[in-house]
């Protein structure tokens, strides 16, 4: 169905996962009607807009972003689907959709993730490499349309989705869940993959960028609580085997 060198495959329901640069991309459809989760590095918008095309989708028709948080390997291209890029398609009018502890890093005054005050000398290297991030990968400034709340269901493409509030990551990050189907879309909160040694794995994301890393450790075993019955998280392949028992029993061996 999709030209080799794109790499993208059907998980659910009108539901495709983009493979980017660093991470993943969801693609949600129903009908005319579509939306993405996350969008990935500014320098993926090629990769992107093509495998979006190829699912038979229009850039245009894309109506939502729903940011999982707003590091440049997630929001990278909220500003082009929301119609305010520098670069952008003024075609498109997607409403960016970001929890309210999140909205600050996606508006002005540019904030940075580096830690404040004395915390930035305390946690020197991942100071240094937000600000390098800062300048390699900006994220255009777009603002946030809709600020989300922990509990929230969102219409969306496919099915509603219920917000989850799990930061410790960030400050505002926030997981998905459609419910009718059990599909747990984790962003960074739940990965599948093992950081650094590349290989698949349900894993916590780096601590070098991450904010609070207990409270990282506490919504990752809120989340496998919901016992999905698959997980689509922010970096890695797509858990549909055994998923609840798995993550459940990974969550529990948490130190």
């Amino acid at each position: 169905m999709f030209r080799q060198g794109v790499a993208v495959r059907q998980v659910g329901k009108g539901v495709y996962q983009i493979s980017l640069a660093w991470s993943n991309a969801y693609l949600l459809t129903e009908g005319g009607e579509a939306a993405l989760i996350d969008t990935g590095l500014a320098k993926d918008r090629g990769r992107l807009l093509e495998a979006v095309r190829q699912v038979g989708v229009a850039p245009e028709q894309i109506r939502a972003a729903y940011l999982t948080h707003a590091h440049c390997d997630h929001a990278g291209n909220a500003a082009y689907f929301a119609g305010r890029a520098r670069k952008g398609s003024p075609t498109c009018r997607a409403a960016i959709y970001t929890h309210q502890a999140e909205a600050p890093y996606l508006g002005r005054p540019l904030r940075t993730y580096a830690p404040p005050g004395w915390q930035r000398l305390v946690r020197l290297h991942t100071s240094l490499a937000f600000l390098a991030g800062e300048l390699l990968y900006p994220v255009e400034r777009c603002g946030a349309d809709v600020l989300l709340t922990e509990g929230q269901i969102v219409e969306a493409p496919g099915g509603p989705l219920r917000v989850l509030a799990s930061p410790g990551h960030t400050p505002g990050h926030v997981a998905y869940f459609r419910e009718r189907d059990g599909l747990l879309f984790s962003g960074d909160a739940v990965l599948n993959i093992i950081p650094v040694k590349r290989v698949t794995g349900l894993s916590l994301p780096m601590p070098l960028f991450t904010e609070n890393w207990e409270q990282a450790k506490q919504s990752a075993r809120r989340l496998a609580e919901l016992r999905p019955a698959a997980l689509l998280a922010g970096h890695g392949w797509p858990l549909t085997e055994e998923t609840a028992v798995r993550l459940a029993e990974w969550a529990r061996r948490l130190r």
